[in-house]
């Protein structure tokens, strides 16, 4: 990556929301960044599952600035709530440590399947009830 090149701070997401194995339409879904003392410089996103329980959110990028000069080791926590039928439900947390594209699963893009009626749980270095496919 250039010295001018975004920093992603949140990969593009793909994902189903299921119930008991089952596509879930209109859950809504809130993907949230932390990243810098600022915690509103990136506002929430949100979205909706559609007939097949499908959902996507778009690469969440910042312009960078100095950060690509300076040495240092970036720290961007992320989430994403699942909202269905008044209970909320922790799909995904994970600290990101580094500005690439998919790093989040070293390299793989981010496709979860979302499944309400697991308990949620780690895989690798993420945490919720949803798993990389």
């Amino acid at each position: 990556m250039g010295l001018s090149s975004p920093l992603v701070l949140f990969s593009e997401v793909h994902g189903t929301v299921l119930s008991d194995g089952k596509p879930v339409q209109g859950a809504e879904l809130v993907q949230e960044v932390v990243w810098s003392d600022n915690k509103n410089d990136v506002p929430p996103a949100h979205t909706l599952s559609d007939a097949q329980g499908r959902f996507r959110f778009p690469a969440v990028e910042h312009r960078p600035g100095v950060l690509r000069a300076v040495p240092h080791q970036p720290v961007i926590l992320q989430k994403i709530i699942i909202r269905y039928e008044g209970r909320d439900y922790t799909a995904w947390r994970h600290t990101k440590n580094s500005y690439e594209p998919n790093s989040e699963l070293d390299g793989k893009p981010l496709d979860l399947e979302c499944e309400l009626t697991r308990a949620p749980d780690f895989e690798g270095t993420h945490y919720g009830i949803c798993k990389a496919i």
